[in-house]
């Protein structure tokens, strides 16, 4: 194992250079990728350099950063580890150690370990009229991503993360994301919990089903509304149906036997946009 400390050329940047995957900071971030024992939801990895300054801009936590030398070679990147060098610790590390932390098959250099601190609904800040979105049962990470990064997009207040729903930080769903994980409210909860919230808050409860006999583009989307999208295969759960205030379809005009869970996603989000900005079409 061997540990030097040394400043990258011109830019009076210092770090640590680690080259041993022994490293017991190498070890904390590979628990860290994997979830174990006390890492386990209170950090997340995020790599490349977008997520990282979205992180930043966002006034995210970031703990430590890791970096190739190929990295720091790249001029247009210097900047970026000038910035993170001045609010966090910095380790230059091998192309071996990368792959091991990233797992992708193309890394692009850079990650970094971000902080997480869980938020409750009580937590939640309404921009104007309450617009939510409800994850219940989403196994497809990139699913998952683009209905956090629409919800970000069409400005909701918050999305509600319900059991059974994959992993919001894994690599694949991170990407996704496009970096809208760090501009919207994320919160677990339980059914009962999000369904008494709700009513307590006033929020109709709106669930899609393609055998409702009632369009999304006639119902009226202006009052405080909170989307619920379930799972690919079997859709929103009997519990949320129960509870539901609407059951809407999406029309299908063509072949096709349903939309995507992300799809659907934007055209309900994007249809409540439209309604609420009183305009026929963008």
């Amino acid at each position: 194992m061997k540990i030097l400390s040394k400043s990258l050329p011109k830019k009076k940047m210092t770090y640590t250079k680690i080259t041993s995957a022994s490293n017991p900071k190498i070890k904390q971030a590979l628990d860290i990728k994997n979830k174990r024992s006390k890492y386990k939801g209170a950090a997340f990895i995020i790599e490349g350099p977008h997520l990282i300054e979205t992180a930043i801009s966002s006034g995210h936590k970031i703990k430590e950063v890791f970096f190739t030398s190929a990295f720091s070679q790249r001029k247009d990147e210097q900047k970026l580890l000038e910035q993170v060098s001045k609010i966090t610790r910095t380790y230059e590390v091998t192309e071996q150690i990368i792959n091991k932390l990233t797992g992708t098959e193309t890394p692009q250099g850079i990650i970094a370990i971000a902080s997480y601190t869980p938020i409750t609904l009580g937590d939640i800040v309404f921009k104007s009229i309450p617009l939510i979105v409800i994850v219940d049962g989403v196994q497809e990470t990139g699913n998952l991503g683009t209905i956090i990064r629409t919800a970000d997009a069409a400005g909701a207040d918050a999305v509600i993360i319900l059991k059974g729903t994959c992993d919001v930080f894994m690599h694949k769903t991170l990407r996704a994301t496009a970096g809208s994980i760090f501009n919207i409210p994320l919160v677990y909860s339980e059914t009962d919990e999000i369904i008494e919230w709700l009513k307590f808050k006033k929020i109709n409860v709106i669930a899609t089903a393609l055998d409702s006999d009632k369009s999304i583009f006639d119902s009226d989307l202006k009052e405080p509304v909170a989307f619920v999208f379930g799972n690919e295969a079997h859709g929103v759960s009997n519990e949320i149906k129960k509870n539901a205030d609407l059951i809407l379809k999406i029309p299908i005009f063509g072949k096709a036997e349903s939309l995507n869970v992300s799809v659907s996603a934007a055209v309900c989000l994007y249809e409540a946009v439209r309604q609420r900005k009183g305009v026929e079409s963008f």
